[in-house]
């Protein structure tokens, strides 16, 4: 089994694919496939929606490996992350719920809108992967869910409503001073402000 163990080895790793190396690709889907998975299980992604994504990605990087080019202070995983988060971006953006746009609204505010709402999509779920896994689904649950699934979650992690609000209140808490920071978030208020 291959084990990459530095920066030179992942690029070297890069050049033998390059090079069609078959076992330099087996290699890359093992070194690659499981980080690629848990990478997008942190940023929200249900177990086989991560699966399939990072399968997805595993072949989609293999094909464009012929466009790596070695950069100081980055490196092939650095390359391979940024194309992964170039798909998590565009797996999201295919499942934004749609809305009805009004007749009369312009073409470019469309777009714009789009984009604005999945930076801040993109922020939210990076500052829920930061949570502890409990609070982050007391969040998920208690906001987003009906209240018999909230309730059920309870009662099998055995929490009592007492303790998941102060637990819930604390979580929001965090989530809100991680979200405070991120510049993605900062601007959206900025310019929502700016409209009212």
């Amino acid at each position: 089994m291959y084990v990459a163990k530095s920066i030179s080895d992942l690029d070297d790793l890069a050049t033998r694919m390059m090079a069609l190396e078959e076992e330099a690709y087996n290699q890359f889907a093992h070194i690659f496939g499981l980080r690629l998975r848990a990478f997008f299980v942190r940023r929200g992604l249900s177990e086989s929606d991560a699966e399939d994504l990072a399968g997805s990605c595993i072949t989609d990087i293999a094909l464009k490996v012929r466009h790596y080019r070695h950069v100081t202070g980055g490196g092939f995983n650095a390359w391979v992350f940024t194309l992964a988060r170039h798909a998590l971006v565009d797996w999201l953006r295919t499942r934004l719920p749609t809305q009805e746009l009004p007749d009369d609204l312009p073409s470019e505010a469309a777009n714009e809108r789009t984009e604005e709402d999945l930076s801040v999509v993109l922020a939210v779920e990076e500052a829920l992967a930061k949570l502890p896994d409990l609070d982050r689904s007391l969040i998920l649950l208690r906001n987003l869910k009906e209240q018999d699934t909230y309730l059920s979650f309870l009662r099998k992690n055995k929490i009592s409503v007492g303790a998941a609000r102060v637990r819930h209140f604390r979580a929001l808490k965090k989530l809100k001073e991680i979200l405070q920071v991120d510049p993605r978030i900062t601007t959206y208020l900025k310019d929502k402000e700016s409209l009212e």
